[in-house]
């Protein structure tokens, strides 16, 4: 079992990693092609030479760690998490506004301990803001430290959903537009960051990944948020593969996620 020493060391060069790569990230923001992948998401040459790059500054430094990217080869197999700390990075989440000059995109990069998140780094390009923290670490937003929204449940609660979903999906989302201010940024990475820092107070997301969303699972629960999945939950992750299916969640404040549950029908 690793020493609080070797976390805080982590989050210490995972901070500095994602802030070197801050000023290449918005020199080629919106000024680069893009292409398509296997699974209709966008891709761009940026998200793979920021993976790279990233790949190569972590392994420098962690050497045993393991780096699981979203860019990782689809037809590679399955990677079983057998390290005790893994890094879980989205170089761009959020790519299609990153490629269109929509600043609603992010670095997401997360540090796994035994396939759960434990401290969360997500550069967000919206605000300009480095969003940081993770277990007994708080939450910060720079050098400001951040919380949890307190707020009651109403009517002007700010909750992230798609507004674009079928099926099943679309009644939950429907559910919640007729009871919340609704906002849909296109990063999920950026949605429950917001949400452990307060400047949002719930998300529901359909069709996520486990890179989305490890940096801000990491952030959620410092913050005292939490986390319901529809299915199953993807942590601890015990092996990797980009090509697993998505799955779905609701998060916030406790009281806010039980009114969404309610709500939804998706606590009974």
């Amino acid at each position: 079992m690793g020493s609080e020493n070797e976390i805080d060391a982590r989050a210490s060069a995972g901070r500095t990693l994602v802030e070197e790569r801050i000023e290449r990230f918005a020199a080629e923001f919106g000024r680069v092609e893009s292409d398509w992948k296997y699974d209709g998401s966008r891709v761009t040459q940026a998200d793979l030479e920021l993976s790279k790059s990233l790949e190569s500054s972590f392994q420098d430094h962690f050497p045993d760690d393991q780096f699981l990217s979203e860019e990782t080869d689809p037809s590679a197999p399955s990677i079983p998490i057998e390290s005790e700390y893994a890094w879980l990075v989205d170089p761009i989440d959020g790519t299609n506004n990153f490629a269109r000059g929509i600043p609603a995109c992010a670095i997401s990069v997360a540090l796994l301990q035994d396939g759960v998140p434990v401290y969360g780094i997500i550069y967000d390009h919206m605000s300009r803001n480095l969003i940081h923290g993770g277990r007994n670490r708080d939450v910060w937003v720079g050098d400001t430290k951040a919380k949890l929204s307190t707020e009651k449940p109403s009517s002007q609660s700010i909750i992230g959903a798609r507004h674009c979903e079928t099926g099943r999906g679309e009644e939950d989302d429907r559910t919640l537009q007729a009871r919340f201010k609704i906002r849909n940024f296109g990063s999920s990475a950026i949605q429950l960051g917001y949400v452990a820092i307060g400047w949002m107070d719930g998300v529901l997301a359909h069709r996520v990944n486990s890179w989305d969303i490890a940096a801000g699972v990491a952030l959620l629960a410092e913050a005292g948020g939490r986390i319901s999945y529809f299915d199953t939950n993807p942590f601890p992750l015990k092996e990797f593969n980009v090509s697993n299916p998505p799955f779905s969640y609701m998060a916030g404040s406790p009281e806010i996620l039980g009114e969404m549950l309610t709500a939804t029908g998706r606590g009974s």
